[in-house]
């Protein structure tokens, strides 16, 4: 487990987001969410499906946490928080899973996407996801998404992020 936890931060880097391991308390996760998105005037967290309710709960506490966010709210907000089904230590990508109510806006249209990452549901390889051995085939069961990174396009010439999503992509790996 340490070598793919190892290779995941290395790769997530790699592709320009930010991790960081923490212990998986309910005061240090609290506490490093929450020291990303102080400066965050609106902030929606997505479904802990992933997390114990242990873990999401004191986030539901956070300055700035809108819990029912309308339309516009999600337009506008700040920073989005979710948790991932899996990470990927080959490319340093988070695995979201998208059925959940806000779980596609948390993790794609606002400028700080915050994810957080049990590092036991770190795979090898994005195929291992879709061995029925793996995390007890729950991938095979799943609409999932692959981020890899903040948002970029090079559509137009040089690379350039943040056009069409997250600016920044703030992973924690909870050990």
């Amino acid at each position: 487990m340490p070598g793919l936890i190892d290779a995941f931060e290395a790769n997530a880097r790699r592709a320009v987001a930010t991790v960081e391991r923490i212990a998986s308390s309910p005061a240090a996760v609290r506490a490093a969410v929450a020291r990303v998105v102080k400066d965050s005037r609106v902030i929606v967290l997505g479904p802990g499906e992933f997390l114990s309710s242990e873990l999401m709960d004191p986030l539901r506490e956070l300055p700035g946490l809108v819990p029912q966010p309308s339309d516009e709210m999600l337009s506008t907000a700040d920073a989005g928080i979710s948790s991932a089904f899996a990470g990927i230590a080959s490319s340093g990508s988070v695995c979201v899973a998208m059925g959940p109510p806000l779980a596609a806006a948390v993790s794609l249209l606002m400028p700080l996407h915050v994810v957080l990452v049990c590092a036991n549901r770190i795979v090898k390889r994005p195929r291992d996801l879709f061995d029925p051995a793996c995390l007890g085939g729950e991938a095979l069961k799943r609409n999932l998404v692959l981020i890899t990174g903040p948002s970029a396009t090079a559509d137009m010439g040089p690379l350039v992020r943040g056009v069409h999503g997250p600016h920044r992509l703030q992973i924690f790996v909870l050990e």
